[in-house]
């Protein structure tokens, strides 16, 4: 699935917490890792620094890999440095290289978090490359030397939508590989009462509209995890109600201890569905558990 996984970095440790989620990954997929830095034209003369650096992580990458990897298996990772900028280097690789997977810390580089305010180059990255995009939260970063799994739970959230259902094949097969639970979601849309400003007395039961949606939407998931069980992964699911997708799925997240989302963009649903595409800019900004991010042209 993720031959080649491509890990950006800038030189500073913010970047560089996302190299275990890369190195857990390529021991599990039999991945090649690819490290890339990009640095200014005007420091061109200082190349041969930059590739020193990423040689030393490259050495150390390979020594995590084979300690969690069965005896003999071969472990490729690989450099390359580049002067310009690091958005339109970085998606002029992916165009000419074959690269199935980015997986970068989402941060700025001014240090700020996500959910304040994008990174302009993790912005960009999101919007633009047609491949999928892993981000990992500053707030989640493993500690150096740390022994345990770093993804073991996955919520893959839905919204009925044949688009929404593109992220299933990659949380499947990562839950597959990792062996790794996995959760399925889906928010019964609330229906927002109407009140007639004429003051016309009409009774509607909005309680059981909701009630027969969560009801809908609860067996569309009763029959995505029993397909999913027949493959042999260990799934639940969760319904809830409300407005708020993305706060529903936060909130998910905190109360069962997810470790990883998985979930489609610029999925536009239908009629009473929420917008999928809306969602996952929600998650970008608000969201504190790694997100990886699958694009809808990349399928």
């Amino acid at each position: 699935m993720f031959e080649r996984i491509l890990l950006p970095l800038d030189g500073s440790e913010l970047a560089e917490t996302a190299i275990p989620y890369a190195e857990e990954l390529a021991g599990q997929l039999g991945s090649e890792i690819v490290l890339y830095h990009v640095y200014g034209r005007e420091h061109q003369q200082q190349e041969h620094m930059h590739q020193a650096y990423l040689n030393r992580l490259a050495e150390s990458v390979k020594s995590n890999i084979k300690k969690g990897q069965r005896k003999g298996a071969e472990v490729k990772v690989t450099t390359k440095v580049e002067a310009g900028e690091p958005a339109e280097n970085i998606c002029n690789l992916v165009d000419k290289n074959k690269v199935d997977l980015i997986i970068m810390t989402a941060v700025s580089t001014s240090g700020h978090k996500i959910g304040k305010m994008l990174g302009s180059v993790t912005d960009h990255l999101c919007r633009t490359v047609p491949i999928p995009v892993m981000l990992i939260r500053l707030q989640n970063a493993p500690r150096t030397g740390g022994k345990g799994r770093l993804i073991n739970h996955l919520l893959l959230p839905q919204d009925g939508s044949e688009l929404s259902k593109l992220a299933l094949p990659v949380g499947e097969e990562l839950a597959s590989k990792l062996k790794a639970s996995v959760t399925l979601f889906q928010m019964a849309r609330k229906i927002v009462p109407f009140y007639d400003p004429m003051g016309n007395s009409v009774y509607i039961n909005y309680t059981q509209f909701d009630e027969d949606e969560k009801k809908r939407v609860g067996d569309d998931m009763i029959a995505l995890e029993k397909e999913l069980k027949e493959k042999g992964l260990d799934v639940t699911n969760v319904v809830t109600s409300g407005f708020d997708a993305a706060g529903e799925i936060i909130d998910v997240c905190k109360r069962i201890g997810i470790d990883l989302v998985v979930m489609s963009t610029h999925g536009r649903s239908g009629l009473g569905r929420w917008v999928l595409g809306s969602v996952a800019e929600k998650m970008l900004r608000h969201g504190e558990t790694p997100l990886l991010l699958v694009h809808a042209r990349a399928n």
